[in-house]
């Protein structure tokens, strides 16, 4: 028996590792995540107004989650600015995201600190160094908008019970504008590069672009409010619950070679996933965003939205390279709204938050984060001490998905006796679109 592990994946946020066994017969591989996240744990017996900063250590959407269930808990409604604040932070947080990922599929082909000026771009080819370098500038620039909204990059601090902590200063509406502007013009250029060098065949995607799961079932927030949606493997809605009812409906299985619980339909039951059956499992993310096949409500985005159906065919899909392109969909989206909200009049008013005058016993709140739908449930005493808590993170949705597509990519450089190396790129790749 033969055994390899490919240690500290490059580009996921999360700490993981892939150990892959041969013994004679197909591949097993472990999606392993190597760091244990008991956020629910931590948040037991804390005050309740520690948790939006407690809880952005699992990303920092959860910051956000948080204070919206502070709010229902408080049972105040922030003023209108407050919300505007919170929603230009999470599409900053949807923006930043993505062009991260992008930058770190560019960068797999390209070393990000090549010398521009010692290389040579033939006439009719990209320069991918030139990509990096764009994505790199603007990822720096929604770096920047994220601490003027969140008072930190990775880890806000403003978002607070019935609204925000304070208010933006003069000179960051200009600013704030102008990195919004900035941002929607290098998606509109990313999109012209991911669909010429990274989709086509042969291109960036080569290696992952036969890869799926599934089908699988998928779960995202419905339109209107405290409403999910799971839809079935061929994107039919098979119910609309309301969010309070989530874990009625999903279940966590713990498995002793992961720190990370992988969450599954409860009605179909947890399946072994060396059995390879997907019925109970869902994910979350751009791509199941996309699954219901709804149009997307800003220009930009819809048209590359449609683009994909062109191409592709039809939501739902479940293959890496439709996960890369709702990403680039979503992108497209977000810097879209991020303009609107950055307008001077959404984020100015006097009142950037509503004082709670009571103490209700419990909250909750459903958010899309850029990694996909996350949900929080508080239960509190009279003196305000967390009781009991609930919480799913993406990752924990999106576990048993990265489980199954580190098996698949390992899979065809296995049977084939590639490198290593190759098999290792293939799980990397295609862990990144979620």
């Amino acid at each position: 028996m033969s055994k390899v592990t490919f240690d500290s994946l490059r580009w996921l946020e999360q700490p993981a590792q892939v150990t892959v066994t041969v013994n004679g017969g197909p591949p097993r591989a472990y999606f392993q995540a190597t760091s244990p996240r008991d956020a629910a744990a931590l948040c037991k017996g804390r005050l309740v107004e520690e948790l939006p900063r407690i809880l952005s250590i699992l990303s920092p959407a959860h910051h956000l989650c948080a204070a919206q269930a502070l709010d229902r808990l408080f049972n105040v409604e922030p003023p209108a600015v407050a919300l505007n604040m919170r929603e230009a932070l999470r599409r900053v947080l949807f923006v930043r995201h993505f062009l991260r990922k992008f930058y770190f599929l560019a960068s797999s082909q390209e070393s990000p600190f090549a010398e521009l000026r010692s290389r040579e771009v033939r006439p009719g080819k990209r320069d991918l160094h030139g990509v990096v370098q764009d994505l790199s500038r603007h990822l720096s620039l929604a770096q920047e908008a994220a601490i003027i909204l969140g008072g930190r990059a990775d880890h806000p601090v403003t978002a607070v019970a019935g609204g925000v902590s304070r208010s933006l200063r003069e000179e960051h509406h200009p600013r704030l504008a102008e990195i919004a502007a900035a941002c929607r013009d290098c998606a509109v250029r990313l999109s012209a590069f991911v669909r010429e060098d990274v989709f086509p065949a042969g291109k960036l995607l080569a290696d992952v672009q036969d890869i799926a799961v599934g089908p699988l079932a998928s779960l995202s927030l419905a339109p209107e409010p405290d409403r999910l949606i799971l839809r079935d493997a061929k994107g039919k809605e098979l119910e609309r619950f309301a969010t309070t009812a989530l874990f009625d409906k999903v279940a966590l299985q713990r498995e002793p070679w992961s720190y990370e619980p992988f969450a599954f339909l409860k009605d179909k039951g947890w399946k072994d996933l060396a059995a390879g059956s997907a019925e109970s499992l869902f994910f979350v993310g751009p791509l199941a965003r996309l699954n219901g096949g709804e149009a997307v409500a800003t220009p930009l985005a819809e048209a590359e939205r449609l683009r994909l159906v062109e191409a592709m065919g039809p939501f739902p899909h479940g293959g890496v390279l439709a996960a890369y392109w709702a990403m680039l969909v979503q992108l497209l989206e977000a810097a879209e709204v991020l303009v609107a909200t950055c307008e001077v009049e959404k984020l100015s008013g006097p009142a950037p938050r509503t004082i709670p005058t009571a103490l209700g016993q419990e909250g909750h709140a459903a958010l899309e984060s850029p990694q996909g739908l996350i949900y929080h449930r508080f239960r509190a005493d009279e003196r305000g001490v967390v009781q009991e808590a609930q919480i799913l993170d993406a990752a924990t949705a999106n576990n048993a998905l990265l489980a199954l597509l580190a098996q698949r990519a390992v899979e065809e450089p296995v049977a084939q006796s590639k490198p290593w190396e190759v098999a290792r790129k293939r799980v990397e790749l295609s862990l990144l679109p979620f």
